[in-house]
């Protein structure tokens, strides 16, 4: 078996489903499973939703407010904000007083526990709100010294500083002001980055506000957001969009690896499961699906694996992957995960010598992988490996080392 170097952290297992245990290398020592926690967040939310479950978004009338009620609906976009307009105009609605924001099936902060400073600032660690457009985050183009902003309202305020002197052009959210900062040298080429919105749930309902104008509704007042709102407006549902089954979304979760995915459907587990759509109820709906699977000591604070106070073992993940296998929805689970040649996995695994399905994790100092290893005519294996404390030339070297475990458990 492939050798881990003794200066790198590891916890690495190996079962064959309903078979016999083919490598145990510290298989009960916790460490950070980075982005394999959404193995668990695929997992529950096929278990407690199902695959058909759908996430919606609608509009209601009560008096002369018009409400924008979001439920966690983690695929909203600009084309279904325009539907919902439309549907309000085919009401005969054609002028509202106000436009409020329903989103409260979520609770406490937007932000995950143990999610760094450094999150808020990319794309990669977009808040989760009920109500969100987009990701909760839009796209920047920039072509020369050109800036365009998709999807643009009000909500976001950009601050552009070139320099051609400048080594490389920089674009992101600047967590102290929530301003959008495009600094530094401008691209010879077009250039695209996904940046997090400051304000998500005020983007979405302005955005939703500019699309009534689109469908010939005008609103009177300034749109009015859970902050700053006594109530939400309640009452006739007018209009109402819906996301693709679960069964669609944990794959759009897991081959490239998306975080806000991943939170809202941690969160929409939480809301169903214990009434409260909270990380302390994430918290606790994964705490006791891990201790009835036996998984050890674990800590799992959010749904993504952006945590940094996220732990659990090797042995931990290979019993979730068994479990998974054992349920109606397998084949859901497990095709969700990329294939070498897909997503996370684009350039690696390529020369397996037999079918792979696993997601990656990667944080700073931690590289994991995890998932399943398919034999004709034997049973197939469940594997995790979770390398951390890796700095220099181990860090480097984690993918690779990771690899070759995984190759010889295809041969």
């Amino acid at each position: 078996m492939v050798t881990i170097p003794d200066s790198v952290g590891a916890s690495a297992t190996a079962r064959e489903l309903g078979g016999v245990e083919l490598v145990a290398r510290d298989p009960d020592v916790p460490h950070p499973p980075a982005s394999n926690a959404k193995l668990l967040t695929a997992a529950l939310a096929l278990h407690h939703l199902g695959p058909d479950y759908r996430f919606e978004t609608s509009v209601s009338r009560a008096g002369d407010s018009l409400a924008l009620a979001g439920r966690g609906n983690p695929s909203l976009s600009p084309v279904e904000l325009s539907a919902l307009a439309e549907g309000v105009g085919n009401a005969g609605i054609d002028a509202a007083a106000r436009l409020v924001a329903d989103a409260g099936w979520f609770a406490g902060p937007s932000r995950g526990p143990g999610w760094t400073w450094e999150d808020g600032k990319y794309g990669y660690g977009a808040e989760s709100t009920a109500l969100a457009l987009a990701g909760n985050a839009v796209s920047v183009t920039v072509s020369g010294t050109d800036v365009e902003v998709t999807p643009e309202t009000d909500a976001v305020e950009l601050v552009a500083d070139f320099d051609r002197s400048a080594d490389e052009l920089r674009v992101y959210r600047d967590p102290r002001d929530g301003t959008i900062r495009v600094e530094g040298r401008p691209p010879d080429q077009p250039r695209t980055e996904t940046v997090p919105v400051d304000d998500p749930v005020r983007h979405c309902l302005l955005a939703f506000r500019d699309a009534l104008a689109d469908a010939g509704v005008t609103v009177s007042e300034n749109p009015r957001t859970p902050a700053d709102a006594e109530t939400s407006a309640a009452g006739e549902t007018i209009a109402t969009v819906r996301s693709p089954p679960v069964s669609e979304l944990v794959r759009e979760m897991n081959v490239p690896s998306d975080n806000f995915l991943a939170e809202q459907l941690a969160r929409t587990v939480a809301r169903e499961v214990r009434g409260e759509g909270s990380w302390e109820a994430w918290e606790d709906v994964v705490g006791e699906f891990l201790e009835e699977r036996g998984a050890g000591g674990f800590r799992i604070r959010d749904g993504s694996g952006l945590s940094r106070y996220n732990l659990i073992s090797s042995r931990g993940l290979v019993g979730v992957l068994e479990w998974a296998a054992e349920r109606p929805w397998s084949a859901t689970f497990f095709d969700s995960l990329p294939a070498p040649g897909e997503g996370t996995l684009e350039n690696r695994l390529l020369d397996a010598d037999r079918e792979v399905r696993a997601k990656t994790g990667t944080l700073t100092g931690s590289r994991t992988l995890s998932g399943i290893v398919r034999r004709d005519g034997e049973r197939d294996v469940a594997f995790s490996i979770l390398l951390s404390g890796l700095t220099g030339a181990d860090e480097e070297n984690a993918r690779e080392t990771i690899d070759e475990f995984v190759r010889e458990l295809a041969d």
